[in-house]
């Protein structure tokens, strides 16, 4: 059964800044509640001809006409500042109905930001969607059109745009849309930007880096998940979640505490100071 939490370690967060770094989880499934998030409905499975993606419940991102920006938003539990050791994941799943009578050119844009280390705005990473029923070099007949840029909006990117690789999906169904922020190297932020089907499985991915995106410099921890513009009446999204991994490396950092700010190498946290020595000694 999902569960609606953003779970630390030491426990529950309810701030909305978190002001210190912790093994942050957050999850959001719509089972019971919309916490967390803004201009979405909770609907149950089969609303609109949707089945959820898991559970029993789904959203519904709220429509917004061109060319207003859509209020469907969340925090993933509290804004960071500081960028988790191990680097972190943001995940939506959405349901690309591809039998849809939407109008030619209808999109969305979906946008997992980053913060500076003072806990401004940074940058956002956004894939860009939309819905086409024409022909051309992405397609012919009905389809979902997406790319990957820094810009959002209709007058700041375009889904077909041929520099940003547009990739076409034409089978209705769930997929994931993940964020995967990271150290490139001498602390250069990139993010890798994928789109699976619910099995996991890849389909496309994008890696966007810029060179003054510096980890403890000019970047901090994430922002927000946001979907910028949102033109289709339904657009069903599930399991939204972040992961962020601060990886433990010695003893000494799981000891006085220093285990409820730490993970394993896939996010999972620790159950007390003995669980997190264990890893580092055997890897279990």
């Amino acid at each position: 059964m999902k569960k609606t939490a953003v779970i630390t370690a030491a426990g529950i967060v309810l701030a909305a800044t978190i002001q210190v770094l912790a093994a942050t989880h957050y999850f959001q499934g719509f089972e019971t509640d919309i916490y967390d998030w803004s201009g979405v409905t909770r609907v149950a499975s089969g609303t609109n001809g949707v089945p959820s993606a898991a559970g029993d419940f789904h959203a519904e991102a709220a429509f917004t006409a061109a060319p207003g920006t859509s209020a469907a938003f969340t925090r993933f539990g509290g804004y960071e500042s500081t960028f988790p050791g191990g680097g972190y994941t943001t995940s939506v799943d959405v349901y690309l109905n591809v039998g849809s009578e939407d109008a030619n050119d209808t999109r969305f844009d979906w946008s997992s930001a980053i913060n500076t280390p003072a806990g401004a705005h940074r940058r956002d990473f956004v894939f860009n969607a939309g819905f086409y029923n024409d022909t051309d070099i992405t397609g012919s007949g009905p389809r979902f059109v997406i790319s990957a840029s820094n810009n959002a909006t209709r007058s700041g990117a375009f889904p077909k745009n041929p520099g940003r690789d547009p990739f076409s999906i034409t089978r209705t169904g769930w997929y994931t849309f993940e964020h995967r922020f990271f150290n490139a190297g001498l602390g250069v932020l990139a993010v890798e930007m994928r789109i699976t089907d619910l099995t996991g499985a890849p389909l496309h991915t994008w890696i966007l880096s810029d060179a003054t995106d510096i980890i403890g410099s000019t970047v901090g921890g994430h922002r927000y998940g946001w979907f910028v513009i949102q033109e289709s009446p339904v657009l069903a999204i599930d399991n939204v979640s972040l992961l962020s991994i601060n990886l433990a490396g010695n003893a000494s950092a799981c000891k006085n505490g220093g285990w409820q700010d730490l993970t394993r190498a896939d996010g999972t946290i620790f159950t007390n100071q003995g669980d997190c020595i264990q890893y580092v000694n055997t890897g279990k």
